[in-house]
Order: C-alpha cells, then structure tokens, then sequence
C-alpha cells in the first residue's frame, strides 16, 4: 500500500514547485530570461548572417526557447497560461512541420499562429506591468520585452503581408525571404527612424507602417504615464491607516 506521508511530501514539494515557478516574475529569474533570448533572437540573429537551411534551423530553435520562456510568464493565472499554451502549442508545431510540409498555404498559417502566439505574450507581460503595485526592476523589464515584441510582431505582419502580395514593399537592398529579414524595417519603423530604403507602396503594407509607427509611440506614452502615476501613488501616504489612528 501506498505510504500516505509519500503523496503528502510529493503534493508539497509539487506545491512549493508551482509557487517557486509562479514566483519568478519577482524573482526576475524566468523573466530575465526570457529578455536575454529576446534580444539575442532579434539583434544577433540577422547580423549572423547564416544562410539556408542553418540560419533557419538556429532561428527556430531560439524562437521555439523564446516562446517557451514567454509563455511560462504567465504561470500563475491558470486561465491565460492554459491559453497561451495551447496558442503556443499550435505555433510550435506549424513551424517545426514546415521543415517536412513545404507548401505556401501552410507557411501562411505557420506565420498566423506565431503572431498569435506574440500577440498573447505581450498581454500576458502587459497585464503585469499595468496592474497596481510600486515599481520595480521586473516591471521595467517587462516594459522592455513588450517593446522588443511589438517591433517582433510587427515583422511577422509585413512578412505575412508580403507574401500574400508580393510587390507590397520596395526596397533597395532586395528581396526578403524570410521574417528575419524583417527585423529591420519593423524597429526601424516602430521608432519611425524612416531611412527610407524600404518604402511600403502598396494600401495593406502602408496601413501596417502607419499602425506600427503608431504603436511605438502610444506605448511608450502610456507606459511612462502609468509608470508616474504608479511612483507618485507610492510616495503618498495611506490615507486609510491614517483615517484609522
């Protein structure tokens, strides 16, 4: 028979697990992390350089980390970790079977469900961010991460765009193939540098430029807007322990 003293020291060391996990955005462990990679995958990748098929083998195995590590961000609210997993499941899976399923339509999808997967990521980091509380170094990492996904997303959008209608950009520095090359444009547009060498001329691609441009600036004025409002709010007594004495 089984010794129940075992299942209560395995119930409590799975319950102390869950908490040291749910735990890591204070402890910044999982969220440095995931902020590290993000940088890697996003500045280092595209000045490597790698040709086919060895940058596009590295590139996946650092976005599938990526993802995981995003993901696991939001462990402790059952609900979106349960969703953004299955999300990130399906992405993972769309984009290792491309190595074998080798077809237009099916890449398209594989974008699709990476972008989703992006998307579900920066709510779960912005949900952390906004909430009340004082700030603090995880906050402000969390701050940059969204801001380093939102150029991320973006890049899957104009690659998606661009498949559908080739054409949709000029550039003179030629054709891009892969979203890594996409990098560029999406940061350089999100913090509407503009250099001007890939100009979007078509109405979809022009409407993503705008949106992106937009976004880069309404983020970062809302969050420096919450991030004063949460400072000031913590120099202010409680007035309520006050109103008790």
């Amino acid at each position: 028979m089984p010794n129940p003293l075992t299942k209560d020291r395995r119930r409590s060391a799975l319950h102390k697990g869950r908490v040291l996990i749910a735990q890591t955005w204070e402890s910044q462990l999982n969220l440095s992390l995931f902020l590290g990679l993000l940088a890697l995958t996003i500045f280092l990748m595209p000045a490597l350089g790698l040709v086919r098929p060895y940058g596009r083998l590295v590139f996946d195995l650092m976005f599938s980390v990526v993802l995981i590590s995003g993901v696991a961000i939001a462990w402790g609210q059952r609900r979106l970790f349960i969703l953004s997993s299955c999300i990130a499941a399906v992405a993972l899976g769309a984009r290792w079977a491309a190595w074998w399923i080798r077809t237009d339509d099916f890449t398209l999808w594989r974008e699709v469900a990476t972008l989703a997967s992006v998307a579900l990521i920066c709510w779960v980091l912005l949900s952390q961010i906004f909430r009340s509380g004082i700030i603090t170094s995880a906050r402000l990492q969390g701050a940059v991460a969204v801001y380093l996904l939102l150029g991320l997303g973006w890049a899957h959008c104009y690659h998606i765009a661009n498949r559908l209608t080739p054409g949709s950009f000029q550039s003179s520095v030629g054709s891009f193939f892969s979203v890594v090359e996409w990098y560029y444009y999406s940061f350089a547009t999100l913090t509407t540098l503009g250099y001007g060498d890939i100009v979007p001329v078509k109405p979809v691609s022009r409407s993503l430029a705008i949106g992106e441009a937009l976004t880069g600036q309404l983020y970062l004025t809302v969050l420096i807007a919450r991030l004063v409002a949460l400072e000031v709010m913590s120099w202010q007594p409680d007035s309520k322990s006050k109103s008790d004495e």
